[in-house]
C-alpha cells in the first residue's frame, strides 16, 4: 500500500507584539508550530481548537480566527518513521492571541513555549518541517 500524506492542521497564533508562538517539542528535538491531524469526523476549526486545548490549553475562539488558508503547506516525515503516512499536509489558520488565554504545555507535545519575530523561524531548529514552516508564515503575509 502506497503511502499518503496526513491531512492536519496548524495554528498560526500571534500576539499584540506581531509575535507568533512556537514550542520546543522534547519527543521531536525540535521546535514546532501547535499542529496536529484531523480526526475523520472534524472540519478544519474543529480540529484545530482540539489540538489547541490538547497541547495548551487553549480555548479558541472563534472570533479570533483571522484567516484559513486554502493554499496548505506539506514536509515529508523521516524516511520509515511512520508506517503509514509519508509526511503531513497542514491547512493554516491564522489566529489573533486573546491575551488571557492560556498557553501552558498540557502533554508531552511541547516542554518550552516561545513568542518570537516570524523572521526569526530560521533560528530555531524546526528538522525537517523548516521550509513548511517558512512557506507558512509566508502565506500568513508576516514574512
Amino acid at each position: 500500500m502506497a503511502k499518503i500524506y496526513r491531512q492536519a492542521a496548524m495554528a498560526v497564533i500571534i500576539n499584540q507584539e506581531s509575535k507568533v508562538l512556537i514550542g520546543y517539542s522534547p519527543r521531536d528535538k525540535s521546535y514546532k508550530f501547535p499542529q496536529g491531524g484531523l480526526e475523520d469526523d472534524e472540519d478544519l476549526i474543529e480540529g484545530i481548537a482540539r489540538e489547541l486545548m490538547e497541547e495548551l490549553g487553549y480555548q479558541l475562539d472563534t472570533e479570533r480566527v483571522l484567516n484559513i488558508y486554502e493554499e496548505k503547506v506539506r514536509y515529508p516525515f523521516p524516511p520509515d518513521s511512520h508506517p503509514i503516512f509519508m509526511g503531513q499536509e497542514l491547512s493554516i489558520v491564522k489566529i489573533s492571541h486573546h491575551p488571557e488565554a492560556m498557553t501552558v504545555p498540557q502533554d508531552d507535545e511541547f516542554d518550552e513555549l516561545l513568542w518570537i519575530d516570524p523572521g526569526e523561524i530560521v533560528n530555531y531548529n524546526s528538522q525537517y518541517r523548516a521550509k513548511a514552516y517558512y512557506r507558512a508564515l509566508e502565506i500568513c503575509e508576516l514574512i
